[in-house]
This record gives C-alpha cells, sequence and structure tokens, in this order.
C-alpha cells in the first residue's frame, strides 16, 4: 500500500485500519517523514482546516510503537494545544495512552514534558499524565532521579493549587519515584485541597509509596510501581493489568482491545 492511500485509510477509516497500520509498519522509513509532516501541517493550520478529520490518532500511536525520538518534540508541541482540539483528535488516548507515548519516543531531553506539565493553557489530564511520563523516563534510566526530583519539587511552587487533576499525576509520579523527601510537599498538596479527595487520599499515595519503594528493592522482579489510575472521569478503555505504566507496544494490539474498535 502506498503511503498515501495509508493517509487516506488512517484519515477515514471508522473501524481499526489494520491493513494500513500493518503496510505503514512495513515502509516505516517511508512513513515516519510523511507521518511528521502530517503534525506540522495540522500545528500551522488555522481553525477551519483543525475541524477537518486527520490521520493524527493513529499517527500518534504508531510513532509511540516504533520508539520513534524525531516524534518527541512534534508530539510534545501536539499535546499543547487546546484541549478541545486534543478532544478530537486523541479522545480516550488523553488519559489511556499520551503517557505511554510520550514515554516510548523520549529523547532524553525532559524539557519538552515539563513544558506541557507547567503549560497552564495544555489540558489538565495531559499534564497529569506527563507528569507520570516524567516518572517513567526515570525508572528506566533514561533521566536521572535526582533532576526528576528538582523538577518536581519546583513545579510545586508553580502548578496552580487549584488543579486537581495535574496535582494527582504530580504525587503519583513522586509515589512512583519513592522521593522520600516529597513527602511534605505532598502532604502540603492534600492539606490545602489540591488533590481531589475522589482521586486520592494521603493514606493511598503513602501505600503507593511503599509499593514503590518495595518494587526498587525487588529489581529483579522488573516490576514497574503502579499507582492508582483515574478515578471517575474518562472512560478506560483497556483492562489488561499492569499495562498503564508500561510503554506503548504493539498499535494494532493494544487498539484491537478498545471497547470502540472491539466492537466493529
Amino acid at each position: 500500500m502506498q503511503i498515501e492511500k495509508i493517509i487516506i485509510e488512517l484519515t477515514n477509516s471508522d473501524r481499526l485500519p489494520i491493513d494500513a497500520l500493518t503496510a505503514a509498519s512495513a515502509i516505516r522509513h517511508v512513513a515516519v517523514p510523511v507521518f511528521l509532516r502530517e503534525i506540522e501541517r495540522y500545528l500551522a493550520s488555522d481553525a477551519g482546516t483543525r475541524n477537518r478529520p486527520t490521520p493524527l490518532f493513529f499517527i500518534f500511536h504508531l510513532l509511540g510503537s516504533w520508539r520513534e525520538k524525531s516524534a518527541y518534540r512534534p508530539l510534545a508541541r501536539l499535546l499543547r494545544q487546546p484541549s478541545e482540539e486534543l478532544e478530537e483528535i486523541l479522545g480516550d488516548a488523553i488519559t489511556v495512552t499520551s503517557h505511554r507515548v510520550m514515554a516510548a519516543v523520549f529523547d532524553r531531553d525532559p524539557t519538552p514534558l515539563y513544558d506541557i506539565i507547567l503549560d497552564p493553557a495544555a489540558d489538565e489530564f495531559v499534564r497529569s499524565r506527563m507528569c507520570e511520563a516524567l516518572a517513567m523516563v526515570t525508572l528506566q534510566g533514561e533521566l536521572v532521579r535526582p533532576e526528576a526530583g528538582r523538577f518536581l519539587r519546583e513545579a510545586f511552587n508553580v502548578i496552580d493549587p487549584k488543579c486537581n487533576t495535574v496535582w494527582f499525576g504530580w504525587l503519583n509520579a513522586i509515589a512512583m519515584l519513592g522521593l522520600d523527601e516529597m513527602k511534605p510537599l505532598v502532604r502540603q498538596a492534600f492539606d490545602r485541597n489540591s488533590v481531589d479527595g475522589k482521586l486520592s487520599t494521603y493514606r493511598q499515595f503513602e501505600d503507593d509509596f511503599g509499593r514503590a519503594i518495595k518494587a526498587s528493592r525487588e529489581t529483579s522482579s522488573g516490576e514497574t510501581p503502579k499507582p492508582r489510575q483515574f478515578g471517575e472521569g474518562r472512560q478506560q478503555e483497556i483492562n489488561r493489568p499492569g499495562s498503564d505504566f508500561e510503554l506503548f507496544g504493539d498499535t494494532i494490539d493494544e487498539l484491537s482491545k478498545w471497547h470502540r474498535f472491539a466492537a466493529r
């Protein structure tokens, strides 16, 4: 299948476009620059053009599946677009896979993740998930723990105390990394009601923190600390245990488990 046909299929299919996704992977060397141009074209377009169907949902996931480092910065810019536009492009992927994709394409420079997390105009769910992506890449050894801790500590004084969803990701990152010195700031965040009690409590945070410390002592197990996920809010489409903090895998395998595609 030619790349032009692949783009059409990824743009217009109301099912999981298995043939197009398979074809794209077969010509990855051709598809990557075309996909990056599609992202840049969207980012440079006006409001009228942005209302048109795009292939970006599938492009986002393919680039993550391929661990395509050159996509890291364009995708970071995409994730800073207005919530209503991002909802049209990614839908439930905002909470289900955005952090896993970004951790997969991470190029060892945390600045784009920092920019998303601290951007008050960015989607709160994305900002929250990028805190967790930051923890993921740190646990992968692609960012040193003191640097991640420095940023999370400084973010305490920058993030709006009322942005409950962002704070949930922030405390999850601290729990995942087992940053004991950050516990007093987490307590302050709870005391000033920055964290929605429906999402987590300080007791739950301590439980997650304890599991992270235990996992770090059992490195041979290969386990990744798994703090609690989003409660009420967006639908969690994937029910596979343990997948929430693993790098995004095969696009067809992963997306075929989503209700929106499995039901067709």
